[in-house]
């Protein structure tokens, strides 16, 4: 079975990956070799795959501070022209007019197999199959990985690479097409546009420094560095209706925005809310908080650094008990509590259930959208929201006494929105949690 990347060429999935029932006698080489060469056809630019390297050479590992590095087996010619042997008479010329002819050739066979809906097919099915083995830690068959954390590594990689599969055609090209054109520092500006009205007469505008995830980070977790579709949803239902959220009232609000990433819900907000409303956007990262401060910059230009800005940037630990001496609501809790799809792994739900309860007054309401994922390496943490805030059952559980516990008051379901949002998205669930 011949798997890699042989003359640097891609081969079709159906006649490259091993078989379900070969998964067992694979060594780790050749399951590297198997995802370099998905990668190749589905998420690389076609004149980056004559570079024989394996694209899962060097991944960071935030466990250690060392650098995984995965060796990508020997090159094995397929039939696929390597490129031009020339004798020693040979010039210069023709050496790149044939360089020129097998460039052209790997952009031809990656476009036709990346068009080619069975190959996709099939490659989406075998991811799948290899996940759930891979991903299973007490299944003992699978054990061709070298290390448990290289396991995790090749599975989280597999993962994304099932997301792009299970992407729609037409966002899958334009992300490619995003990639491609880049500048270096894989910057974009975005601007987005939200109808406060049904005729459109009336809109917020907001401008973000987005960023490409994972490119030029030595943290793989500073995924805040980009903005997510449930925050874009979040912002379309809360301009289309900002009454649902309780939000009509002219009196102040204090507000905080757990895991904000690029800010995206405390700048409409803070555009929206009559002043002097306070908007709190926190978030772990000093890569995240520092462009995070550069959007409020942006969005609020006549104050920014002012104390009168209505949006703040504020590091926040969900870990720790108190917040920093720089907290900009001091000893004042907040009446309203916001995050979208926050919850990444099993920990997550529980760091923000401690976190909501020392931060949220005890009349105030705490929105999350969380994003559901039914494929791929976050499809076991769908519930732990719910596992973790009970939802409170009966309309006198708000009123009732003795000691109270955050719990889920509602729950609504949020179907996903065309052009929005990643391909391994399924829907959303919109949780209102409060004391009770």
């Amino acid at each position: 079975m011949l798997v890699g990347l042989p003359g640097g060429c891609p081969l079709p999935p159906s006649s490259s990956l091993p078989l379900a029932r070969q998964l067992d006698g694979l060594g780790e080489t050749e399951i590297v070799a198997a995802i370099d060469n998905l990668l190749a056809i589905y998420c690389t630019p076609a004149a980056a795959v004559q570079n024989k390297s394996s694209v899962l050479l060097e991944v960071s590992c935030e466990r250690k501070a060392s650098t995984t590095r995965l060796v990508p087996p020997p090159v094995t010619d397929s039939g696929y022209n390597s490129g031009y042997t020339s004798d020693d008479d040979c010039d210069d010329a023709a050496e790149e007019e044939d360089g020129v002819a097998l460039a052209d050739t790997h952009t031809d066979t990656i476009a036709l197999l990346r068009a080619d809906e069975f190959e996709r097919a099939f490659a989406t099915k075998w991811l799948e199959r290899f996940i759930s083995r891979a991903a299973d830690e007490e299944d003992m068959q699978l054990a061709c990985f070298s290390s448990d954390e290289t396991r995790q590594i090749i599975v989280e990689r597999a993962a994304d690479l099932l997301t792009v599969l299970l992407s729609p055609p037409e966002e899958q090209q334009q992300q490619q097409d995003d990639k491609e054109g880049e500048s270096e520092d894989d910057s974009l500006c975005r601007e987005f546009e939200f109808s406060l009205s049904d005729d459109g007469a009336q809109s917020v505008c907001i401008q973000l420094n987005d960023r490409i995830a994972g490119c030029n980070s030595s943290d793989h977790t500073d995924v805040g560095l980009q903005t997510w579709g449930a925050s874009i949803v979040f912002c379309q239902m809360f301009c289309e209706d900002p009454s649902r959220f309780n939000m009509a009232s002219s009196s102040p609000q204090r507000i905080v925005e757990l895991g904000s990433g690029t800010g995206l819900v405390s700048l409409v907000l803070g555009k929206l809310l009559q002043r002097p409303s306070a908007v709190v956007a926190t978030d772990y990262h000093a890569a995240v908080i520092e462009n995070l401060r550069r959007n409020i910059a942006v969005n609020f230009p006549e104050t920014s650094g002012l104390s009168s800005c209505p949006v703040q940037a504020c590091h926040l630990d969900w870990a720790e008990k108190q917040p920093g001496p720089n907290w900009p609501l001091g000893d004042s809790k907040a009446n309203v509590l916001f995050a979208t799809d926050v919850v990444y792994a099993l920990e997550h739900a529980m760091l923000l259930y401690d976190c909501a309860s020392r931060l949220l007054a005890p009349d105030g309401v705490f929105w999350l959208l969380q994003t559901v994922r039914e494929n791929g390496r976050f499809a076991s943490i769908a519930d732990t929201v719910e596992a973790v805030f009970p939802t409170c059952e009966g309309e006198e559980c708000p009123g009732k006494t003795g000691t109270r516990v955050l719990k889920i008051l509602s729950t609504e379901r949020t179907e996903k929105r065309k052009g929005i949002g990643r391909g391994d998205e399924s829907f959303y669930n919109l949780f209102r949690i409060g004391w009770a």
